[in-house]
């Protein structure tokens, strides 16, 4: 039997024990970083229920530049960087050194109210406290592995309000599929279980706020839906199209400041400032404006989504290439419920949840490699029934193989087991 299924194993034992620890402890780090952004955001951002055009206060202009002059200096003098969690869930390990650095300029840009999601920087807390104990307590290699897998686990599992996502993430990570991985799935899920318990507890015995926020009517499940899954799927490939169009040529732009992080990150401030004067629904992660476009989407009108959709691209894409750090799922779901809004707009015999529910995962599952997870996520922010999900499935899956295939998904990779 594998040494990690192998309950009569020290060294097993040693592993899940660890993961366990740094599993409670990312946890309790993650729902502080998620009490200061809130708390920081309540303070300095204006109501996030306005969507007219052009009425945002001129005061973010201010905001957003003067924290982009901060960022550039945090840049310019320390390693603060964006860092991938998915890699170092593969990889086992992360930079410790440029985590604190990292995590400040994070805090500062999410209070601030750039289009960002918490889901990278508390990944790299956990990620980052799992190798930083690892290499103090000189644990071997396995163990340090499981450590990062167990403080993701537990970060995430709180943040998105289920254990269960978390392993679906780890599944759709690189590994060897095995029955030997199943013992560091087993210690994975503990550590998601503890994070998900611990926010729960912290939150007054309720769960995060992403369950249900839309809360859209229920419809059954007919055979059609199943093809109409399919095809949202397809339609998502190009709003991720346009994604990575406008990433790369921003990317191109900023490209001569890069070595100026001062000058790069206050112009980007300042430029994100005026984008979110003209279009209030670029600031912040876009979770709370989701329920505004599609309660109001009739009243905002087809084309008005779809420059809410492009806005909040240009503004993910700006805060990422500007200096600023976070992460692109939560505005990636904003721009798939305008994008699910207009679907259902063009074809109202499309169920509302349906259209929302396809389109919220589709478009995020084209551009970040965890489609499953990202419609259990859809499922939980909808408020889709399990038995009704499977439209939802088929909708990211096929986005994320058509957007992989693009790109060359066939290309062979060298694996390491996790």
């Amino acid at each position: 039997m594998p040494a990690e299924l192998n309950l009569r194993s020290r060294d097993y034992w040693k592993r899940l024990g660890w993961g366990l620890v740094i599993g409670l402890f990312s946890a309790i780090g993650a729902y502080i970083f998620i009490f200061i952004m809130n708390w920081g955001q309540s303070l300095f951002l204006p109501s996030l229920t306005n969507w007219t055009p052009f009425t945002g206060p001129w005061y973010m202009v201010v905001l957003m530049t003067a924290i982009g002059l901060v960022v550039g200096l945090i840049h310019r003098y320390t390693s603060a960087r964006q860092m991938d969690v998915f890699d170092a869930v593969k990889k086992g390990k992360m930079d410790s050194k440029s985590v604190a650095s990292s995590l400040l300029v994070s805090i500062i840009s999410l209070i601030g109210g750039f289009s960002l999601g918490p889901e990278v920087p508390t990944g790299m807390l956990a990620a980052g406290l799992g190798s930083w104990i690892s290499k103090n307590r000189k644990l071997d290699d396995e163990t340090s592995r499981t450590n990062v897998i167990s403080g993701v686990s537990g970060a995430y599992a709180g943040l998105f309000s289920s254990p269960f996502v978390m392993l679906l993430m780890l599944l759709e990570s690189s590994h060897f599929q095995t029955i030997a991985y199943y013992g560091t799935l087993l210690i994975a899920g503990l550590a998601a279980t503890i994070g998900f318990a611990i926010f729960y507890a912290l939150n007054g015995m309720a769960v995060s706020s992403l369950l249900g926020i839309l809360s859209l009517p229920s419809y059954n499940i007919q055979i059609v839906d199943l093809f109409t899954g399919i095809l949202l799927g397809v339609v998502a490939v190009p709003v991720a199209l346009i994604f990575v169009i406008v990433n790369r040529g921003i990317q191109r732009v900023v490209a001569p400041l890069n070595g100026k992080p001062v000058i790069r990150s206050t112009l980007g401030g300042f430029l994100l400032g005026l984008l979110a004067v003209a279009i209030p629904t670029t600031i912040g992660l876009g979770t709370t404006q989701m329920s505004v476009v599609t309660q109001q989407a009739a009243t905002i009108g087809i084309l008005l989504l779809l420059v809410f959709a492009l806005a909040k691209i240009i503004a993910l894409s700006g805060a990422l290439n500007f200096g600023f750090i976070g992460g692109p799922i939560f505005p990636l779901l904003f721009i798939g419920s305008c994008i699910g809004s207009i679907v259902h707009l063009i074809f109202p015999q499309i169920p509302l949840a349906l259209a929302l529910g396809c389109m919220i995962v589709a478009v995020p599952a084209a551009i970040v490699p965890i489609p499953l997870a990202l419609a259990a996520i859809g499922i939980i922010i909808v408020g889709v029934p399990f038995t009704d999900a499977l439209p939802i499935f088929l909708s990211a899956l096929v986005a994320f193989s058509i957007t992989h295939g693009l790109a060359g998904g066939n290309k062979k990779e060298t694996e390491k087991p996790v």
